[in-house]
């Protein structure tokens, strides 16, 4: 201080915000401004225009406070400024004090472009009636925003947090931008409520990113963000639609996306981690999503939290887990909510309630996904309501149906599941059958429209092969068909030995029958005595057929045995 006036100015210290302060009272230690009362961060509002405090003057003042060897200059308690203008500015003090300006009153717009703050920079309290700028800015030590009020649109682009940047209980009622910002340490947003969007794409999280409590109004977006650490969402309010920010260049990984993208929002989604890298763990325990919740894309090295999510909306919340490297963790599908595994690799993934949950196919979907290590014996009883489906009417092809099935099998075969590696394997080949049927005959929604017809003979044969093995012996997973089949064709044989009135070496009512089984087991019990070659070529046929049902017999019965 000079020998000036002393400001008049007094603030309330008794709260637990200002624990670090001693006594109930905190006094300006700055000289008063011009022939007033009070200093420049002082001001009364009705006198701030006529007495030159104008947001050039606000920064100006913080830069020298900060530059003097006082370190108890550096506190701005109760600051009312008109605005803040520290563009391009360096606020490097002499001390390594905080620059404090808690429970202060910014009237107007921060201009804190490219900025660079040396010290930490507290907030706590404060209130931000209008725009707040920090693009392409730094905070190299802490920056604390604990229960700041940002009533205006809110901008940290570009700007890097090389320390903890602590937004615990902030509310944002605009727009709130990080885009490309770094967080180097950690971001702590226990509480934060941001009222409307949310954005954080391209955003770079190098340690956690805590949105413990939270609250997403209008969603949230974190397309192509990288996670170093954990995204913990736990007991978050999440609500929709998700904003882009349309007065930014579009993110190219969502013009790719295949996402009803338009006008700056994705319609009906709440929660948009898409493109992005998570080493640590994405937490999700106890929050509300009012809508979809959209997790694409993304590679996913710690592991997924998904308890008791609450809907806020009318309907249940979609979990879309697409493409995701890999899935794996705690997560709840109990309720009615849908959850969407299409493309991804499940590995270590525990399905809570699944023994409960209703088996419905929109609500499961596991279209093309990778079973790296995923258990299907502790979720039989959801599979076998599901019967063993994996899909359904999303208008895949056959062949990649065959895809998603044989992925299934070898991942339950890797786990040593042998009944799900026998269920995935029928259907793999149903969905290849119904693939050679397409080749063959054609139709409107044939993948060969202009095969020739030796193409279309040869798949013919092979859908007919693959027709015979389905219904004799369910591909060799159904040793039961093999048996039904068996008598089918003694029945139909004996039906028409008894038509052409054969000569029977049997009598009675069943000695069609009889005969017929005979010669269906002819290599065991020879072939019977017939009168004309006529018949004979006819026994001779059923005595042809027979030996290779009890070839498929024994295939089917050593193919469930080995498994």
């Amino acid at each position: 201080m000079t020998g000036a006036a002393a400001c008049a100015y007094v603030h309330d210290v008794s709260g637990d915000r200002f624990d670090d302060v001693d006594g109930d009272v905190w006094r300006c230690p700055h000289d008063a401004h011009a022939d007033t009362d009070y200093c420049v961060f002082h001001q009364p509002i009705r006198s701030l225009p006529e007495r030159g405090v104008s947001a050039e003057r606000l920064g100006a003042a913080i830069v020298d406070v900060v530059e003097s060897e006082n370190a108890g200059e550096n506190r701005l308690f109760g600051a009312v400024c008109p605005g803040i203008d520290l563009e391009y500015a360096v606020v490097d003090g002499e001390t390594t004090h905080p620059i404090d300006l808690r429970e202060s009153w910014i009237l107007g717009d921060v201009e804190c472009y490219n900025c660079r703050f040396e010290n930490v920079v507290r907030f706590d309290g404060s209130v931000f009636e209008s725009r707040a700028v920090f693009e392409d800015g730094s905070f190299a030590a802490s920056a604390s925003f604990t229960g700041v009020k940002f009533r205006g649109p809110v901008s940290f682009n570009l700007t890097a947090f090389r320390r903890w940047a602590d937004l615990k209980d902030a509310t944002f009622r605009d727009e709130a931008c990080f885009r490309g910002a770094a967080f180097e340490k950690g971001l702590f947003g226990v509480g934060v409520a941001f009222r409307g969007a949310a954005d954080f794409m391209n955003a770079d999280f190098d340690s956690v990113a805590n949105f413990y409590d939270a609250t997403f109004e209008r969603g949230g977006l974190f397309s192509s963000a990288t996670f170093r650490g954990d995204a913990k969402f736990t007991g978050s309010d999440l609500g929709a639609p998700v904003a882009v920010g349309t007065n930014f260049v579009d993110d190219p990984s969502l013009a790719g996306s295949g996402l009803p993208y338009s006008d700056g929002a994705i319609p009906e989604t709440c929660l948009v981690l898409t493109s992005g890298v998570c080493v640590g763990d994405i937490q999700l325990a106890d929050a509300t999503a009012e809508s979809r919740i959209l997790v694409r894309d993304v590679d996913l090295r710690g592991d997924v939290e998904l308890r008791d999510l609450a809907a806020g909306g009318d309907g249940p919340v979609t979990v879309d887990f697409r493409n995701v490297d890999a899935v794996s963790g705690v997560i709840e599908v109990a309720g009615d909510h849908a959850f969407d595994f299409g493309g991804s690799v499940l590995g270590d993934v525990v399905l809570e309630g699944a023994a409960s949950a209703e088996p419905d196919l929109e609500r499961f979907r596991f279209e093309n996904a990778v079973f790296d290590g995923f258990d299907f014996g502790a979720y039989r009883s959801l599979f076998d309501r599901l019967e063993w489906r994996l899909h359904g009417d999303d208008g895949a092809t056959p062949a990649e149906r065959e895809n998603t099935y044989l992925r299934a099998k070898n991942g339950a075969v890797d786990v040593g599941e042998n009944t799900a590696a026998r269920e995935f394997h029928f259907r793999e080949m149903l969905n290849r059958g119904r693939s050679y049927r397409r080749a063959a005959f054609g139709g409107e929604d044939s993948d060969r429209r202009e095969a020739d017809g030796r193409a279309r003979l040869r798949f013919a044969r092979k859908w007919l092969s693959n027709q015979v093995l389905r219904y004799t012996c369910g591909y060799g997973e159904r040793a039961g068909r093999v048996v039904y089949a068996s008598v089918a064709v003694i029945a139909f044989y004996a039906a028409a030995y008894a038509w052409l009135g054969v000569e029977l070496t049997y009598e009675g009512p069943l000695a069609a029958l009889a005969f017929s089984f005979q010669s269906f087991n002819a290599l065991v019990l020879g072939i019977p005595e017939v009168s004309t070659p006529a018949l004979g070529v006819v026994v001779a046929s059923e005595a042809f057929i027979g030996p290779f049902f009890v070839a498929l017999f024994v295939f089917a019965i050593t193919q469930s045995v080995g498994r």
